[in-house]
């Protein structure tokens, strides 16, 4: 008796006997090969629990009522185990992973391996594709990403090709259909962005000229900063300055340090540094700081001769940052004036100093040269002068930090200090150490409370000006 040479099944061979014995028996193979279907393929024996009829494909290594048999077909049947070995053009269905696999080259593959879609005439995924849209695709979302799979380069790029100059190629915004922003190459080569109310008259808002880079806004700019490509300089003169000048050059000065600190505020450093050069002077004003923008600023007066350039309100701050990021540089001026409550303060950025003077302000307990408060940071990059008193010389509260470290200061003419020369409160910091102080104060030396930290490096208690001991309280610290 021979077999079929595919599926192996019997055939009845003439004046057989028993003829129904061998029909049967290619039934059975029938009935387990063709149209077959898989409950597993990772399996390696069986779990338990089979019926007639099923199948697996048989994992390695095989044990059990499977040993021996791997990568073969499982079938039971009465009870009992058949195997069968695959062959070249097999299909199966594997069940618990909704999946087809075919036998191929010796081995099972996932059929989607084997499925080329090449050279379609259109593919409509969720919808129907037309002669002039032969991809069209309605999805919530659309991921294009690298190949990471075979893989590839790492690389993801999108091309969009036409055919000449005159042609579009680029994409297209809509909202019902009617489109609301066009944005690439557009009847030339120059990348727009053209925008619409209706959608067949369109605006350019933006361009860029493909062969120099330079880009232009037809339509006009609005809301954009200026970005450096150098240091900026602002001139401010008291004397000769106006407001409404651009203050880019002496001659053009502006009149008020707060005019040139708005221009700062509005333009957007890159990374350079914008100067605000003040000249000699007595400047009635007080001047609010204010945000800055990828840099730094410094106002700089004369820092040889800072009595020379006078900072000096009727009433309030001298200079103060509320509310801002950004660090300012204060150099060579000098800030007084009976009204004054802080000469420099700041309750957020960060101030840094030098070649300062911080002349008579108000004398009263809670008047101050220098106020930090509020995670805000002041600190001296250089030596200075403190030629007139005030409530306290150094103030810093509410987690604000100040850092004055081996920096030469000049008290002249023994001012006085009429709470102390120093406070510190509330988890502030201070950070005052190996300077050197010429001359001398009147008043109070210190004041750590509130768990406010004096550090000195243990530099001792009668290290700060004054002419009385300090105090620590309630939690304070000094080290």
């Amino acid at each position: 008796m021979s077999d079929t040479p595919r599926l192996s099944l019997p055939l009845i061979e003439a004046a057989q006997a028993q003829k129904h014995v061998t029909h049967n028996e290619a039934l059975v193979n029938l009935d387990a090969l063709v149209n077959l279907r898989l409950l597993d393929r990772d399996l390696s024996e069986p779990a338990g629990g089979e019926t007639d009829g099923d199948a697996f494909l048989v994992a390695s290594p095989a044990a059990g009522a499977w040993a021996g048999e791997d990568g073969h077909i499982a079938y039971l049947i009465d009870g009992g185990w058949r195997f069968y070995a695959p062959f070249d053009g097999l299909v199966a269905y594997v069940a618990d992973e909704m999946a087809l696999i075919v036998h191929a080259g010796g081995a099972w593959a996932d059929f989607a391996t084997f499925l080329a879609l090449q050279n379609l005439a259109s593919l409509g995924i969720g919808t129907t594709a037309t002669a002039s849209q032969r991809l069209a695709v309605k999805s919530d979302e659309v991921l294009y990403s690298h190949d990471d799979v075979t893989p590839g380069t790492g690389n993801m790029v999108v091309t969009l090709n036409k055919a000449t100059e005159a042609n579009d190629a680029g994409h297209a915004y809509k909202v019902g259909w009617q489109a609301r922003a066009l944005a690439g190459l557009f009847g030339d080569d120059d990348y727009q962005v053209k925008v619409s109310a209706d959608g067949a008259s369109f605006t350019t808002a933006f361009a860029i000229d493909h062969a120099t880079g330079v880009a232009r806004f037809p339509s006009g700019l609005s809301g954009v900063r200026e970005a450096l490509a150098a240091t900026r300089t602002y001139h401010v003169n008291g004397a000769s300055g106006d407001d409404g000048n651009d203050g880019l050059t002496p001659v053009t000065a502006f009149a008020t340090i707060q005019r040139a600190v708005n221009a700062v505020a509005a333009i957007d450093m890159a990374g350079q540094t914008a100067v605000i050069s003040v000249a000699p002077g007595t400047y009635a004003e007080n001047v609010a700081l204010k945000d800055l923008v990828s840099g730094p600023c410094v106002i700089v007066g004369n820092e040889a001769a800072p009595e020379n350039v006078v900072i000096s309100p009727a009433s309030g701050v001298g200079f103060g940052a509320s509310g801002i990021t950004g660090t300012w540089y204060l150099r060579g001026m000098k800030i007084e004036g009976a009204g004054i409550s802080r000469s420099i303060y700041a309750n957020s950025g960060v101030i840094i100093f030098r070649n300062m003077d911080f002349g008579a302000i108000g004398a009263v307990v809670n008047y101050y040269h220098i106020l930090a408060e509020g995670n805000a940071r002041i600190e001296a990059q250089g030596n200075y002068t403190i030629s007139g008193g005030a409530g306290a010389h150094w103030r810093t509260s509410d987690s604000g930090i100040l850092k004055v470290q081996g920096k030469a200061i000049s008290l002249v003419g023994s001012p006085e200090f009429t709470n102390y020369f120093t406070i510190a409160s509330g988890q502030s910091y201070q950070s005052v150490y190996s300077d050197t102080f010429e001359g001398a104060a009147i008043g109070a030396r210190y004041r750590a409370d509130g768990k406010g930290f004096i550090f000195t490096n243990g530099a001792g208690t009668t290290y700060l000006p004054g002419s009385s001991a300090g105090i620590v309280a309630q939690d304070g610290l000094l080290i």
